[in-house]
């Protein structure tokens, strides 16, 4: 293997690792907007990435 299928399949790899990143990232925000909004208390989407709730959540859990 020479130095340019080697830098190629290298390449590649790194950018299906950020491909699949990226997908995991996407799925969890629209897991936690829909979660919140639909399966949760029916508030907005967006409520989802407010401070206060996440420190609620994390006061739950820790305490």
């Amino acid at each position: 293997m020479n130095w340019k299928n080697a830098s190629k399949r290298s390449l590649l790899f790194i950018l299906r690792f950020l491909l699949i990143v990226l997908l995991i990232f996407i799925a969890f925000v629209v897991g936690g907007m829909f979660g919140y909004s639909v399966i949760g208390d029916g508030g907005s989407p967006l409520d989802v990435f407010n401070r206060e709730l996440w420190e609620h959540v994390l006061s739950f859990v820790l305490s």
